[in-house]
């Protein structure tokens, strides 16, 4: 989101020149702290209850911090805003559906538990989530929707498997996942009036009162 002088009347134009490059950093600033405060405030609708379950927490928009540290100012002589580069931005900004790329189905964790082993292991994906745990003793089954795990027992001097661990969901496996628009960088009506008072301030400020 930002905003743009986009005339500037020949009587006035070198008079402005760069004058305006001040005014438009505040804005960019104010922009980008505005979009903080949308994501803080909690923007609709609610996350679905897995969701809330496994991020522990219901506030949309906040997960690990990434989304909000993104968001940068940016500012020219006559323009100014407040933006990301993340990939996954415009799909919470404007909603879509999520469907696999490189694999069947989409594997969506099942518990809080299942982001904790994707830390421990330092697994980014499902698949690499998987392997690891392949290779340090866990079995895997599939019951329905439910990708599930479980410790395999120990050989014992018998030759049979110990005690196993207990069965856990691991993953739910989806064809498709439904994201929700949530608008983080749009300009209420708040942030017009500040944008509209600081501009008009500044051109003044640039025009040395001359207006």
């Amino acid at each position: 989101m930002g905003v743009k002088v986009i005339s500037r009347p020949p009587d006035y134009a070198k008079m402005l020149g760069a004058g305006l490059a001040p005014t438009m950093q505040k804005a960019a600033m104010y922009l980008q702290s505005s979009a903080l405060r949308k994501i803080n405030s909690g923007i609709m609708p609610a996350n679905a209850p897995l969701t809330q379950s496994v991020k522990q927490g219901s506030q949309t928009l906040r997960d690990n911090g990434d989304l909000m540290r993104s968001i940068a100012p940016h500012s020219g002589d006559l323009w100014a805003d407040a933006s990301t580069n993340l990939k996954y931005a415009r799909l919470q900004q404007e909603g879509g559906t999520i469907t696999p790329k490189n694999a069947k189905a989409l594997f969506i964790p099942a518990s809080p538990k299942t982001r904790t082993l994707m830390r421990s292991y330092g697994a980014h994906t499902p698949r690499s989530l998987i392997s690891a745990m392949k290779a340090d003793g866990y079995g895997f089954f599939t019951i329905g929707k439910v990708f599930f795990a479980s410790k395999k027992g120990r050989t014992l001097k018998s030759g049979k498997e110990g005690k196993r661990g207990k069965e856990f969901a691991l993953f739910i496996i989806s064809s498709s996942v439904k994201i929700p628009a949530r608008p983080f960088l749009f300009i209420d009506e708040k942030d017009d009036n500040y944008l509209m008072k600081l501009i008009q301030e500044g051109v003044t400020n640039a025009l040395g009162g001359k207006g």
